[in-house]
């Protein structure tokens, strides 16, 4: 395995609060616990993209662990690709944001940390989306945790707030530690490009 820094990744951020694009976030970080603030800045633009076209907007937060350590990101980059096409043709939906991180443990173990943004009209529960995930990753397992999921809805009161949940929960996946053990030319991290 690699450990290399790659040049968008020199700017770090160490404070539980930060400033993109003129808006202070709550993220989750701290003096000990850095991000990187070019990830938060990408899944917010397509959280704010999402939120924009749809009104109200599905998040799914999950995690894919890995059987075995691969030096490129070939098998999530098909996952997620295949995914977005089983949820277009599940929810009848066409645009669908996502991000995801590429992480490996102090024990050596890879993982990823993923979301997606689906328009909430379509769906508004995890249940099925979570075992077609979870029968569809075929290299690891799936582990189910709380909160994976919120439901943002601009036509109810208090939405701004909940944005604002799904920003600090979602910072986690900016976090620096766990992404410098990977291949120079491997990204540690992806996000849709809607626009």
């Amino acid at each position: 395995m690699f450990k290399t820094k790659q040049r968008e990744y020199k700017q770090k951020h160490f404070n539980s609060l930060i400033n993109i694009n003129g808006e202070e976030l709550k993220i989750n970080s701290s003096e000990q616990l850095g991000v990187y603030p070019k990830i938060i800045e990408r899944y917010i633009e397509q959280l704010d993209i999402c939120i924009d076209r749809f009104k109200r907007v599905f998040v799914l937060r999950f995690d894919l662990h890995a059987d075995e350590y691969t030096p490129n990101n070939k098998r999530m980059e098909d996952f997620i690709r295949r995914q977005k096409r089983r949820i277009q043709r599940s929810y009848n939906t066409k645009d669908i944001g996502h991000s995801w991180v590429r992480e490996v443990s102090s024990a050596k173990k890879l993982h990823y940390h993923g979301s997606f943004f689906i328009d909430g009209k379509k769906i508004q529960h995890p249940e099925k989306l979570l075992a077609q995930i979870r029968a569809k990753w075929k290299h690891g397992h799936v582990p189910y945790f709380e909160n994976m999921y919120y439901y943002i809805d601009t036509y109810k009161e208090g939405w701004e707030e909940l944005r604002a949940d799904v920003i600090e929960r979602l910072s986690y996946l900016a976090k620096t530690s766990t992404k410098g053990y990977r291949n120079p030319q491997t990204k540690c991290y992806s996000a849709s490009r809607l626009k």
